[in-house]
């Protein structure tokens, strides 16, 4: 796989992933010890071969493997908590939820198989590499992995434009670990996945529009 975007690369680097990095003459850019093959190539060629929103710089890496949800439960439990999305089908929100999944230090996400983006180049470029640090854990139905995190003992709340419970209210509320849904851009989350929640919560805002929740 070839990914572009400098944060991305520079992730690739850190965490060995990297396989080969090109570079377009001229671009602001600059590695140190770089310890796989290196290309520069001239402007046209690089835009030829990779697009032109790149911020002039790509990395060839292994393709992306899904983490098996069996195998890494019993470790979940370890964890502050996991992220389940339902259905994000554009690839920027995917990349975004990533990044700050992995900011607030949670390691795994969990997504359906169907109606659901998958991992590509512009997720791990909208990530800014946080995906490098993330597993991603793909299941056939959302729902039954909402109960098994349930049956190890998670509270699972939604994040929900109709939640009952304000964010701010929920702190004092949650046990850990914790699993949070996140619903799809357009409906939001499916009511059989809704229903299997222990807690609903939502963004309180004031502005006209409810992008945060």
């Amino acid at each position: 796989m070839i990914i572009t975007g400098r944060n991305a690369v520079f992730e690739a680097l850190a965490s060995k992933a990297a396989k080969k990095i090109y570079v377009r003459k001229g671009a602001s850019v600059h590695f140190d010890n770089v310890d796989v093959p290196f290309e520069v190539l001239s402007k046209g060629a690089f835009e030829s071969k990779f697009g032109h929103e790149t911020q002039g710089v790509a990395a060839q890496i292994p393709d992306f493997e899904y983490t098996d949800f069996r195998v890494r439960l019993t470790g979940m439990k370890n964890e502050k908590g996991v992220v389940l999305l339902d259905q994000i089908q554009d690839p920027h929100n995917f990349g975004a939820v990533i990044r700050a999944a992995h900011c607030f230090g949670i390691k795994d996400i969990i997504v359906p198989r169907h109606e659901q983006a998958h991992v590509s180049p512009v997720v791990y470029k909208a990530s800014a590499g946080a995906l490098f640090y993330c597993n991603v854990i793909e299941v056939v139905n959302l729902g039954q992995a909402v109960a098994s995190l349930k049956n190890e003992g998670f509270t699972i709340a939604a994040a929900d434009m109709e939640g009952d419970i304000p964010l701010e209210e929920a702190k004092t509320r949650v046990n850990y670990p914790l699993g949070v849904i996140v619903g799809s851009e357009g409906k939001g989350i499916r009511e059989g996945v809704l229903s299997r929640a222990d807690l609903c919560i939502s963004i309180p805002i004031e502005a006209r529009i409810d992008s945060l929740n």
